[in-house]
This record gives C-alpha cells, sequence and structure tokens, in this order.
C-alpha cells in the first residue's frame, strides 16, 4: 500500500463529519426554540444526540482503522458517547438532577477532540486549521459556561447548551470539508 491510497482511505468517511455536525446543529436549534421546554426535553434530546454522535464516531473510526493513526481514541470517545447517551436514556431522572455536568463534561471532551483533531491538520500542512481549533476553544468555553453556571438555572443551561450544539455543529461541519479537500487532493496526486 502506497502513502497515497493510505492518505486517501484515512479521509474516505470525511462525510461522517456533516451527520455529526448537522445533529449538532439540529440539538441546537431544537433546544434555542423551545427554551422553556424544561429539561425533560433537553434531557431527553441530550441523551438521543450523544448516543447518534458515538454511533457516528464508532463508524468513522472503523472504516478508517487501517489508515487512521491512533483511530482507538476515536473509536474509546465514539463507544464512551454511546454509553453515556444509554444511560442518559435509560435514567432520565438522574439525568435531569446532573443535566448540567453531564453537558458541561460532555462537551469539554468534545472540544478537546476538535482541538486535537485540529492540532493533526495543521501538522499535516492543512489550511485552515486555526479556525476548527478556534471552534473548538468556542466550544470548551460554552462547556466551561454550563459548568460554572449550573444552578443559575434552566435558561441559562438551555442558552450555553445551545449556543454550544451550535458551534459543534458548524465546525464539525467544517472538518468534513476540510477532509473531503484532503481527501480529493490526495486522490489527484494517485
Amino acid at each position: 500500500m502506497s502513502v497515497l491510497s493510505t492518505a486517501a482511505g484515512a479521509v474516505k468517511n470525511w462525510w461522517w463529519f456533516i451527520i455529526k455536525g448537522l445533529l449538532f446543529l439540529t440539538a441546537g436549534v431544537a433546544v434555542l426554540v423551545r427554551p422553556l421546554e424544561g429539561y425533560v426535553g433537553l434531557s431527553l434530546l441530550f441523551s438521543l444526540v450523544i448516543l447518534a454522535v458515538g454511533i457516528t464516531q464508532v463508524a468513522f473510526a472503523v472504516s478508517n482503522r487501517a489508515h487512521l493513526k491512533g483511530w482507538g481514541w476515536s473509536l474509546a470517545s465514539g463507544i464512551l458517547d454511546i454509553a453515556i447517551g444509554i444511560y442518559l436514556y435509560m435514567y432520565p431522572l438522574v439525568t435531569m438532577a446532573t443535566l448540567p455536568y453531564f453537558v458541561g463534561f460532555w462537551l469539554l471532551l468534545r472540544a478537546f477532540y476538535l482541538m486535537g483533531f485540529a492540532m493533526d491538520l495543521g501538522d499535516a500542512k492543512v489550511s485552515g486549521w486555526g479556525w476548527l481549533l478556534t471552534g473548538g476553544i468556542l466550544v470548551a468555553i460554552g462547556a466551561f459556561l454550563v459548568l460554572y453556571y449550573p444552578v443559575a438555572g434552566a435558561v441559562s443551561i438551555v442558552a450555553a447548551s445551545g449556543a454550544a450544539f451550535l458551534v459543534g455543529g458548524v465546525v464539525n461541519i467544517f472538518l468534513a470539508f476540510k477532509l473531503k479537500g484532503v481527501h480529493q487532493k490526495v486522490q489527484a496526486l494517485a
């Protein structure tokens, strides 16, 4: 296997990030449009979004395992998301009581994942990696706001969560198109 075919294979399923981005955007819009629905709706939505994001993360990791350096971290991140999503869905009362902490820490983990991916793109000299890093930092700021103000009430948590979901969606879609560009460039060289 040549270096070019390895690189092309590593980003062949770039479109999974579009799906993840659309899930994030849908969650963000839903949370912001219906802020007074309360914790029940947010906890159910949050558990389903985490579960779906985990499934897409596992699918991306498994489909790229032969080509993606460190694919195990991506797989572990997806499995953790699936486990958290199932747990939150099965125990909605626990979820409602601890929702700000789950949202905050989960968004923080997603932010670190995005920042790490940005650094990998930077190492590979992919242009625009700084925007992805900035997006990851913005998601982290949103996560810290959720964690810092857990008692401030449902509206502030809902607003901060919705904003962080929207930023996460945009950043994942941006990442997808960056990976698509890398894939096309490598294909052209092959």
